[in-house]
């Protein structure tokens, strides 16, 4: 009997789990029936059941911003809560979803800073993903979080995103690269001070700043006419770019 009692109550408890976890990720459920599912999940002890549920929240935007707002704090608080046990979940979600702020901010608010390094590293795409734009638009949103922090040893792999198609993406992984200290970097940025395209004119502008301001040697000089290379810049002694003008 005791066995039959326990196991009924359990399949309570995931039926209403369920049901919870299915008004959350329902745009268009009734506001006040979301937000007690809402509630009921951020108070629930299973960890794995309630923040895989509560993530779900985070995959749409309401149009009232202050409604979607409070939602998705709260959201936030009941995966939060669950300290360092959420955060094997949240990375999952990272690394499949396209929106991707809020997981971060959960990741941030358990404070720990190189988990989201590590996260935001494992969630770039490295594939070919030009008829993705949703891919590609994460790409791009990841290597501009990525900006705040110092990726040791990962340099290398990031250049890979300086041939993406895409020149937001592009233009985001050369400022990420430019914030890094690896000894490599002006070899890998030097093609663009002679890349006069259109369409890496943000790039070149950007590189040459950088060479300028961090004193890098240019590696291959001989690549380089000085006078003709960027208005207001010219090859000093050295091998180093000097800037002739207030502004590059």
């Amino acid at each position: 009997m005791f066995k039959k009692i326990k196991k009924y109550l359990a399949s309570r408890r995931a039926a209403k789990l369920e049901k919870a976890a299915k008004l959350v990720k329902n745009a268009k459920a009734i506001r006040e029936d979301r937000w007690a599912a809402l509630e009921y999940l951020s108070e629930l002890d299973d960890v794995h059941g309630a923040v895989t549920a509560l993530l779900q929240r985070f995959e749409f935007s309401l149009e009232h911003g202050i409604n979607d707002t409070r939602e998705k704090e709260l959201a936030l608080r009941g995966i939060v809560r669950h300290g360092d046990a959420a955060i094997a979940i949240i990375q999952k979600q990272l690394a499949s979803t396209t929106r991707i702020a809020w997981p971060i901010k959960a990741l941030k608010a358990l404070g720990r800073e190189d988990v989201v390094v590590e996260s935001l590293r494992g969630a770039l795409s490295f594939g070919d993903v030009a008829f993705d734009q949703s891919a590609v638009d994460k790409n791009y949103d990841i290597l501009c979080y990525l900006r705040d922090y110092k990726l040791d040893g990962f340099v290398e792999r990031l250049s890979h995103f300086l041939n993406d198609p895409d020149e937001r993406v592009r233009f985001a992984a050369v400022e990420l690269v430019i914030e890094q200290t690896d000894s490599a970097i002006p070899k890998i940025l030097e093609r663009f001070l002679i890349d006069a395209s259109a369409e890496n004119r943000r790039l070149r502008q950007a590189v040459s700043r950088a060479f300028v301001e961090h004193k890098w040697p240019v590696t291959n000089p001989e690549i380089i006419q000085s006078g003709t290379f960027f208005p207001g810049v010219v090859l000093g002694k050295g091998n180093v770019l000097e800037q002739l003008q207030a502004q590059i």
